[in-house]
């Protein structure tokens, strides 16, 4: 039986979200689970949003992939997104080191075969959390770093931000607004895949979960969905609402 990776992202400490995902995840073919970024709560109103955020990784999130790997064995990746305050890190790391997941911001691991790697910041936008956000041209230099640390025809790119100009990027203006420098990698390397998120609704804009740039496909499955692939066949590749 092909083994399958599932991917969400944008949880944004929603806990019935991550239940829902920890259920999917679970399944027996399931070789890994990949969270791609923004995994705490965020807060529009005035308050200590870094408390929040570290209470949630540290009463919620570790326990309970503590309990997950406890019950059902599997690779488990996560990185923060742009929403998820740096500070709250430590907290973070504290539960890497317990041996319960791995943090894969600018970072690459095996994968059955293939490689994992992950990208947290996100190109210059109007947000409020600036701690996660970057110039274009050093996200270029970043992503250069990283395809040198595993072959990227080989490696499944989580990147938060999705490529410009794509079915991916695209708000609810109906502009375009992911990075260029992700854009110009993935034409460049040609990865494997690549799994995005941070705009929320371009799924619903574009009518399109994925798209195609060269022979790389790109995933963007949106906020609330779960994304499920063959880790060896991307054929089998669906996206499920939660």
């Amino acid at each position: 039986m092909e083994k399958v990776i599932v991917f969400a992202t944008d949880l944004h400490g929603e806990i019935y979200q991550y239940e829902k995902v920890f259920e999917v995840a679970a399944g027996k073919n399931v070789k890994a689970l990949v969270i791609g970024g923004d995994i705490g709560p965020f807060l529009s109103v005035i308050g200590d949003i870094a408390g929040y955020q570290k209470d949630f990784i540290s009463s919620y999130l570790i326990p309970r992939l503590k309990d997950f790997q406890k019950k059902t064995p599997k690779d488990v990746f996560l990185m923060m997104g742009n929403d998820d305050l740096k500070m709250n890190m430590e907290a973070l790391e504290k539960g890497e080191k317990e041996g319960t997941f791995k943090i894969i911001n600018q970072k690459v691991y095996p994968l059955g075969g293939k490689y994992i790697a992950g990208y947290s910041f996100v190109n210059e936008a109007p947000i409020l959390i600036k701690d996660w956000e970057k110039s274009e041209s050093l996200i270029e230099d970043d992503l250069e770093r990283l395809s040198d640390k595993s072959d990227p025809r080989k490696t499944i790119y989580s990147m938060h931000a999705p490529p410009i100009g794509t079915n991916l990027d695209i708000i609810f203006s109906g502009d375009h607004v992911g990075s260029r420098a992700v854009r110009e990698f993935i034409e460049k390397k040609q990865p494997y895949l690549t799994l995005h998120g941070h705009i929320h609704e371009s799924p619903r804009m574009s009518g399109s979960w994925k798209d195609i740039i060269g022979e790389t496909i790109s995933v963007n499955p949106g906020k609330g969905s779960i994304l499920v692939f063959g880790l060896n066949d991307l054929n089998i590749m669906e996206v499920m609402t939660v």
